[in-house]
C-alpha cells in the first residue's frame, strides 16, 4: 500500500510540469529532458534549468535526451 501512495505522490508531482510543457536541463550538460526522465531526476537543484518549450531549450543550445525523447518543437 505504501508503494502505491509513493507512486501517486510522484505522479502528482510531475504531471503538472509535463502538462504545462516544462523541460529540464542541467547547466553541466547539453541535453534537455522531460521532468520525469531518469536523467532529469539526477540533476542537482543548483544546476537545474527549466524551459517552457523545446524551442527555448534548443535556442539555449540544448538537444533532446535520447532516453526520454522530448519533442524538438511544441505541438
Amino acid at each position: 500500500m505504501r508503494k502505491i501512495w509513493i507512486a501517486i505522490f510522484f505522479l502528482l508531482l510531475f504531471i503538472p510540469s509535463v502538462l504545462a510543457g516544462e523541460f529540464w536541463a542541467s547547466k553541466n550538460s547539453n541535453k534537455y529532458h522531460y521532468p520525469d526522465c531518469e536523467w532529469a531526476q539526477k540533476i542537482k537543484s543548483s544546476n537545474l534549468i527549466k524551459f517552457k518549450s523545446p524551442e527555448d531549450a534548443i535556442k539555449a543550445g540544448y538537444i533532446p535526451c535520447k532516453v526520454c525523447k522530448p519533442p524538438m518543437a511544441s505541438k
